[in-house]
């Protein structure tokens, strides 16, 4: 028999390599970050700082959260807190607790828990939890849970579950959702309802 084997000391709560260890507040403390080869990246920073992150690389995880105020335009992140994010071009953002998404160009966004989407030009948008939407110009709008949907124009709303749609004129409904769940409005008081 040998020697017994001695148990690794390996610190575990280091964070493993292109992982980053603490939240970024900049700009340049995040472009910093993707030059060192970052994985994961963590955005909390004052939101009187707007922060344009132009196309976010596929091959690292960016999560927003707190109060941060951000732009994309392509690629995808995760928002959560009371952050604000404008996503265009294809981006992909998934939202939780309390975040405020603008969608535009294509964009797809999952909703969830409490937060805000307006979706606009074309935006795919999978409500579920408690999120609330307003949804025009050609959205196409999944509606799950207790989510509640505005919607006018040419919208799509396919409602599967218990979730509240509000529409005007034009929008289009489908789905295994109870129609009982959806109300017809003018345009003008659909805003109200969601208590933005």
């Amino acid at each position: 028999m040998g020697a017994p084997v001695k148990k690794s000391t390996r610190n575990s709560r280091r964070p493993r390599r292109g992982r980053s260890a603490s939240p970024v507040r900049s700009y340049a403390e995040y472009t910093k970050r993707l030059a060192a080869g970052a994985k994961s990246v963590v955005i909390d920073a004052d939101p009187e700082n707007w922060l344009d992150l132009g196309h976010v690389p596929s091959e690292v995880e960016v999560k927003i959260i707190g109060q941060t105020c951000a732009g994309i335009a392509g690629g995808s992140i995760a928002a959560a807190g009371r952050c604000f994010v404008q996503a265009s071009n294809h981006a992909r953002v998934t939202a939780y607790e309390h975040a405020h998404i603008e969608a535009f160009d294509d964009s797809t966004v999952d909703a969830r828990g409490k937060s805000h989407i307006v979706g606009t030009d074309n935006a795919r948008i999978r409500a579920e939890d408690s999120a609330i939407v307003f949804a025009h110009s050609h959205c196409h709008v999944q509606a799950h849970g207790q989510a509640l949907i505005a919607a006018t124009d040419t919208t799509t709303v396919r409602i599967d579950g218990e979730a509240h749609v509000r529409v005007s004129g034009g929008v289009r409904i489908i789905g295994p959702g109870r129609p009982a769940n959806v109300e017809t409005h003018p345009i003008s008081r659909l805003a109200r309802h969601l208590n933005f």
